[in-house]
């Protein structure tokens, strides 16, 4: 149990030493984990003003989904790497299959969308080829 206090606040006082104290050593720390979370959240804020204004940002949305979940490359025995059950010589040959990989499922989950909504996929038309609604071309 602890002793009865010379006079009132006592503990109040203790407290107040030991957390001076203890900013004393451990403040600078709590002030740089605070200053990289607010530079990480205008980091955050300007990405999603530039991805207002940019009509193509959804496609890099979507891949950073897919890089995140996507394993990471994984090192083996003496030099070489694996990822996805496959073993690698060097690790940037494992990454660029990997980032090979991220770039497929992205385009293939735009294939998939436009399927699903409808929309046909083709190459460019040239612009001789512009067709009306009932697939005549434009002058005839």
């Amino acid at each position: 149990m602890l002793p009865d206090p010379p006079f009132p606040g006592f503990w109040e006082l203790i407290t107040l030493m030991l957390t001076m104290i203890a900013w004393r050593l451990w403040g600078w720390r709590v002030r740089k984990a605070l200053a990289d979370f607010e530079q990480h959240r205008r980091n955050a804020d300007l990405q999603l003003l530039y991805d207002r204004s940019n009509p193509t940002s959804h496609f890099r949305q979507s891949v950073d989904q897919i890089n995140e979940d996507t394993p990471a490359v994984e090192p083996a025995n003496a030099g070489a790497f694996i990822w996805n059950g496959d073993t690698f010589e060097s690790r940037e040959d494992a990454e660029q299959a990997r980032w090979l990989h991220v770039l497929r499922e992205a385009r293939s989950f735009y294939q998939d969308l436009d399927r699903s909504f409808g929309n046909r996929i083709s190459g460019r038309r040239s612009s001789h080829s512009i067709h009306r609604d009932d697939n005549t071309p434009n002058g005839a």
